[in-house]
């Protein structure tokens, strides 16, 4: 099964095949790479689309970032690095391609892709994303590294471990006592 939004073709590539280890919590690094044949929300006269994007876990305010906007142009290079830290097994990742308008123009939403941990979770993703909601056939090139986990059974079994030190060290002061 291919992640929602995402092209099943020959640019997707995961970095490793999937794995059933469940993943706790992570740091992750995205790249925005590039886009590829956005829509032209501007209209012939008023010039090109000026695309930006938003990478966000929904829900999580705080888990977000954005590239900075390229004026006028349908197949953009950002080569941004954004991080997302506190990931978990459930969030997803969504990627919003906008276009940057001036007030009292919204910005127009171009396309987007969602991906779940099990799109790239533990060896990374790297390749174009179909964008849905998208005038045209457009993608989004993207990196996901996963950085750094934190497996909250091992933190629990860590303090497990000291609390029993500290049990064994309460028993002997009581003996002694």
């Amino acid at each position: 099964a291919s992640p929602r939004g995402v092209f099943p073709g020959e640019g997707l590539r995961l970095s490793g095949r999937a794995s059933a280890v469940r993943m706790a919590q992570a740091k992750l690094q995205i790249e925005i790479i590039s886009a590829d044949n956005l829509y032209n929300s501007d209209g012939i006269m008023a010039g090109k689309s000026d695309p930006y994007v938003i990478v966000e876990v929904p829900g999580q305010p705080t888990m977000k970032f954005q590239t900075p906007v390229i004026n006028n142009n349908l197949n953009p290079v950002w080569n941004h690095l954004g991080e997302i830290e506190g990931f978990m097994d459930g969030d997803t990742l969504e990627f919003q391609v906008w276009d940057s308008d001036t007030w009292p123009k919204p910005d127009q939403l171009l396309g987007k892709a969602v991906l779940t941990a099990a799109d790239f979770y533990p060896n990374g993703l790297e390749g174009p994303l179909t964008l849905s909601e998208s005038n045209t056939q457009a993608t989004l090139t993207i990196r996901v590294v996963v950085v750094d986990t934190v497996d909250p059974a091992q933190e629990d079994n860590n303090m497990m471990a000291q609390g029993q030190e500290g049990v064994e060290y309460q028993q002997a002061e009581y003996q002694q006592g």
